[in-house]
């Protein structure tokens, strides 16, 4: 068994720290599911060197896809913001979208109710893919679509995203 590492008693872990449990999940056996949703809280927990550039791959006949896929729903403008919102939170080599229903409200200057509603629609059209981490529901930007990380990583990613669709 990998040495144990003990995470320190405050809310926040060095990134040394992170790595050390990241590279003992790795060496269980145990779904994939379970290590991404590890993974994750490590990543909420790790310390962050103050703000970052996030470089964001688009490909750009899929984003216009979305784009025009968008102009036929109930409310466009609102779904165009939380859209453009969420994707500014893509964490890097997963997709997932690493900010609260509450925080790209804020952003996109909307209520929560709205956020739910416009992440619902951009699901139907693929732009958004979502699922179940337990109690909660995670959403990923397709990786077809965008991406932040390594290329290999959004190959594996995109061979079991959905297609883009008009609704």
């Amino acid at each position: 068994m990998g040495n144990v590492v003990a995470l320190p008693r405050h809310s926040r872990a060095s990134r040394e720290q992170a790595e050390q449990v990241r590279q003992f999940v790795l060496d269980l056996d145990m779904p994939e599911e379970a290590r991404a949703y590890l993974d994750n809280a490590l990543y909420r927990i790790c310390e962050t060197p103050g703000p970052r550039w996030l470089f964001v791959m688009i490909n750009p006949q899929q984003f216009r896809f979305v784009t025009k896929a968008i102009q036929g729903l109930q409310k466009p403008g609102t779904v165009l913001l939380v859209w453009t919102s969420a994707i500014t939170y893509i964490r890097m080599d997963t997709g997932e979208i690493m900010a609260s229903r509450e925080q790209i409200a804020a952003d996109a200057g909307v209520v929560p109710d709205e956020v739910s509603r416009s992440m619902g629609e951009l699901t139907k059209i693929g732009a958004i893919v979502r699922q179940r981490r337990g109690r909660r529901m995670a959403y990923f930007v397709n990786p077809n679509v965008g991406w932040n990380g390594g290329e290999g990583a959004r190959q594996e990613a995109a061979k079991e995203a959905p297609q883009l669709r008009l609704v």
